[in-house]
């Protein structure tokens, strides 16, 4: 029979969890290993919105949608790369490859990191990227899947 570990017992072995309400409503709920592994479930609120853009230079990030939608976006080559995630899907963020998230209302989204985390040094700010996603239509890359015309289906070269 399985027997249970206390809190102090777990952070001893290195693991600790941390729960979040973050700005955009959504709450995440997260399981830490101190070799910088997590797990974390993400439960939208009822108002969705943008998460922070950015790339991880180490850390790999596997989503997997449970319930409900995710719209992704990347940039590569100049150029933004929508994709819209729902029950089932799943999502490998690739290395080096600037991204943000958007979770529908009522999503629920488990996410699995892992590989070589460095404080300070995996995860870096994509700003400009944020600016490009609130301009989105979201309800029309929702629907159709795509960029619609001349919505930052291009970006300015240097941007990142």
């Amino acid at each position: 029979m399985p027997a249970s570990l206390t809190q102090q017992q777990a952070r001893d072995l290195g693991v600790t969890t941390r729960h979040e309400q973050m700005d955009n409503g959504e709450l995440r709920f997260r399981l830490c290993a101190s070799d910088g592994s997590s797990y974390i479930r993400t439960q939208a609120g009822a108002q969705s919105g943008w998460q922070n853009s950015h790339l991880h230079r180490y850390v790999h990030e596997l989503n997997v949608i449970q319930q409900g939608a995710m719209l992704v976006v990347e940039e590569r080559d100049g150029a933004l790369n929508p994709r819209v995630l729902h029950t089932g899907d799943f999502y490998l963020c690739p290395l080096n490859v600037p991204h943000n998230s958007y979770l529908l209302p009522g999503s629920v989204v488990h996410t699995v990191k892992y590989g070589q985390d460095l404080p300070d040094v995996d995860w870096v700010a994509c700003p400009q990227l944020d600016r490009l996603c609130r301009a989105l239509d979201v309800d029309a890359l929702i629907r159709d899947g795509s960029v619609p015309h001349g919505q930052g289906s291009d970006l300015e070269e240097g941007m990142f």
